[in-house]
């Protein structure tokens, strides 16, 4: 699994103003995503990445900010049963993929999530 850890999430999208910039084959809005992002916080996630944004000019100007489809989320091993709970709900494949969960240290997890 590739390293990548990009913006955090939840302030990447308070910050996008694209009404629908993420995951739009699984979010109907921004405002979906960054309730998600918040479920994935009170379960116990300690950080939240946003995937590689795709953030073009021609896309910006035409949507109103950038787009991205990738959560990468870091979570402490105890936290594990509550935050893939939120995981599933946010059901992976509907269009999506849900990587392993990896090991990152001793005591933290790593899962990414991502729609096409």
């Amino acid at each position: 699994m590739s390293e990548y850890r990009g913006q955090e999430a939840l302030s990447w999208l308070t910050n996008n103003k694209n009404p629908h910039g993420f995951a739009g084959n699984r979010f109907e809005t921004t405002a979906d995503a960054i309730e998600a992002v918040k479920r994935l916080y009170a379960a116990g996630a300690t950080r939240v990445y946003i995937g590689p944004p795709l953030d073009e000019p021609e896309r910006i100007r035409e949507e109103g900010g950038p787009y991205a489809d990738v959560l990468d989320i870091i979570f402490p091993k105890e936290k594990t049963k509550q935050v893939m709970a939120v995981v599933r709900s946010l059901s992976p494949d509907e269009g999506g993929r849900l990587e392993d969960v990896f090991e990152v240290e001793d005591r933290y997890r790593r899962v990414m999530l991502w729609w096409d």
